[in-house]
């Protein structure tokens, strides 16, 4: 029997399976069937049901993908669309929708480790709702046309990013909860505010984007978050709000624009610059300082402030609006600077004469780090001296090429050597010819038949 037993045991029984869902079935019959472990897999169609989900470990989502295709609406709209009530499920690629008074697309409640990624949330009161839950992610979503669109209430350690949620009455809510992190999200467009952070300890929001709100970010009753390496701009009412019993946060890096920048009040130990620390800024600066402060009108400190020094930060304290606190440290927009070219040039003190012909050439070339001579012209490198000499044997005509480089790239010089035919005895005549007046003239039209005749002779 202890056989038979570790037999049935190797050969899979009890592993997790794949149920496949098509049009027309049921996704909550699925999750019913389903154990711990297993994938449930949901073909393009419409469904029009609501779910419970209380199975751990459990997977649920389209085939395709493409939440487009995929499309789960409330059966009854005074239900959540998604109920879960258990942990490690993972619900993705769908489109959800009409989930109304007060219900949710996705309602988590005490669940840890659940992930809601790469869905459409759509018309429903609040896109994704987290209740006393933690450790879960919220990734990759579009959330709209709702009340609000993510919320996060007594929920902890949560990460919530690279979300899109525009049109709502708020975009976040994150009321009584601590160290989530709310990271590259786009919040434009809703009524109200962009994110709303209400008796929140410890929470980090950076580089999102909070843009055409009615108020960028508005910070209520919270101690010790971060809001770093954000884009604030174009909000109606203001960018930032900071409530009086704030305290303990900081504002670094940001990028504002709008007509109102920030409502910082009087909250204790709020800071909005650090010392100058080497680092690429918000606006490509080569340090860490303070936020970039502009306005539509283009009249924004930091883009007036002179920066005397060329270090990115402006030479003059930002007071803030309406408030006692500074940014003594205002980031000003980077000087780019163009890249200093090599530029290749070079004489020679003779330019045609009989075998054996030695030839002195001089670098005139700037800004190079690095030369490389070709004499022979043949493309393969036959010095890298500054001034090199080189004695030509054989008649003809060579091209010599001088690539001058520095780290920012190459530029190249090339000059024609005539070697004749004979010996060097043989040149008393021709001595007497290049004094002559014009005889410049006259070698240049030789030397182009020259080349051209030797190369068709090759």
């Amino acid at each position: 029997m202890l056989v038979f037993f570790i037999l049935i045991l190797s050969s899979g029984i009890g592993t997790a399976n794949e149920i496949f869902v098509k049009s027309g079935e049921s996704i909550q019959a699925a999750v019913n069937s389903a154990v711990s472990g297993d994938v449930i897999i949901v073909k393009p169609g419409t469904y029009t049901e609501n779910i419970n989900v209380t199975v751990h470990n459990l997977v649920i989502k389209s085939e395709s993908g493409n939440p487009v295709n995929t499309i789960i609406m409330a059966k009854n709209p005074a239900l959540d669309v998604f109920n879960v009530e258990s942990d490690k499920v993972t619900i993705s690629g769908f489109k959800i929708m009409e989930a109304h008074k007060d219900h949710a697309g996705v309602y988590m409640y005490k669940c840890k480790n659940c992930t809601i990624e790469n869905s459409r949330l759509l018309n429903n009161t609040v896109g994704v709702y987290l209740e006393n839950s933690d450790y879960n992610l919220i990734l990759n979503n579009l959330i709209g046309k709702g009340d609000k669109g993510v919320v996060a209430q007594q929920s902890n350690y949560n990460t919530i990013s690279g979300n899109r949620a525009s049109k709502n009455r708020y975009g976040f809510y994150v009321p009584n909860s601590e160290g989530n992190v709310i990271s590259n999200n786009t919040l434009s467009e809703n009524k109200d505010y962009g994110l709303v952070l209400s008796t929140g300890v410890g929470n980090t929001l950076s580089e999102n984007n909070a843009s055409d709100n009615g108020r960028g970010i508005y910070l209520g009753n919270s101690d010790n978050n971060k809001i770093s390496g954000n884009t604030i701009t174009s909000n109606e009412v203001f960018g930032l709000f900071i409530c009086p019993k704030s305290d303990k946060n900081s504002v670094l890096n940001n990028y504002f624009n709008n007509t109102v920048n920030a409502v910082p009040n009087n909250g204790t130990d709020n800071i909005y610059y650090i010392e100058k620390t080497p680092g690429t800024n918000i606006v490509g600066g080569s340090y860490l300082a303070g936020n970039y402060w502009s306005q539509p009108n283009g009249l924004g400190p930091s883009e007036i402030t002179p920066d005397t020094d060329g270090d990115g930060i402006a030479d003059k304290v930002y007071k803030i609006e309406n408030s006692d606190y500074v940014d003594r440290m205002p980031l000003v927009a980077a000087k780019v600077k163009n890249p200093i070219l090599p530029v290749a040039n070079f004489s020679t003190n003779v330019t045609s004469g009989h075998p054996p012909l030695s030839v002195q050439f001089t670098d005139l070339s700037t800004n190079e780090s690095e030369r490389k001579w070709d004499f022979e012209s043949d493309e393969n490198i036959d010095s890298t001296d500054e001034n090199p000499v080189h004695t030509f044997t054989e008649p003809g005509a060579y091209t010599v090429n001088l690539t001058a480089s520095n780290e920012n790239g190459t530029a190249s010089k090339s000059y024609i050597i005539v070697v004749l035919e004979g010996s060097d005895t043989q040149d008393t005549g021709l001595n007497k010819i290049t004094s002559l007046p014009g005889f410049e003239l006259i070698y240049g039209i030789f030397g182009f038949l020259a080349v051209f005749l030797y190369r068709k002779r090759g």
